[in-house]
């Protein structure tokens, strides 16, 4: 059994879920794991999917050529086991400006985390009416690497983008 992970991009219409999904079944094999979503009028979702090998080649060739409203790409995942890590949970709201993800994203980075997880909006705040940018990220981080030491450095991102960050 092989894990194939695919990605998928089109114009939002009824019927696309459908159609990946007859796929999938078409070549026995199990949908396992997915996040799609509709975003500025488009669809767009990852999922994760088991095949046993000898479909693997021929549903690959089959759902990327296939004419079914989708953009599709697909990778065979070489699942690698990651066992020294500790889980944090990072919670964002603030005020939406140009680059709070990629100064989080950065330090995080620069720390080895592995992000598994992120998901942000743009909102109305409740009273003022300004825009808020909410984000949550899941990440692995190397367990030398204290909790103290990435809270303060957090912390610095925190101040400069007048938002506020917990680390969890």
């Amino acid at each position: 059994m092989k894990s194939i992970i695919i990605s998928v991009l089109g114009d939002d219409k009824p019927g696309l879920v459908d159609n990946l999904s007859s796929f999938i079944v078409k070549h026995g094999g199990d949908w396992i794991e997915s996040r799609m979503s509709h975003l500025g009028g488009k669809f767009a979702g990852i999922l994760s999917v088991n095949i046993a090998d000898n479909n693997v080649k021929a549903f690959i060739d089959d759902v990327s050529t296939a004419n079914i409203g989708l953009q599709v790409l697909c990778e065979v995942s070489d699942i690698s086991e990651i066992t020294e890590y500790n889980n944090y949970h990072i919670e964002l709201t603030g005020q939406n400006r140009p680059g709070i993800i990629y100064n989080l994203t950065h330090v995080l980075a620069e720390f080895k985390a592995n992000v598994e997880e992120l998901t942000s909006e743009v909102i109305e705040a409740p009273m003022s009416g300004e825009e808020l940018f909410i984000a949550t990220i899941n990440i692995h981080l190397p367990k030398q690497i204290s909790e103290l030491t990435i809270k303060k450095k957090i912390e610095r991102i925190a101040n400069e983008f007048v938002a506020d960050i917990q680390l969890k």
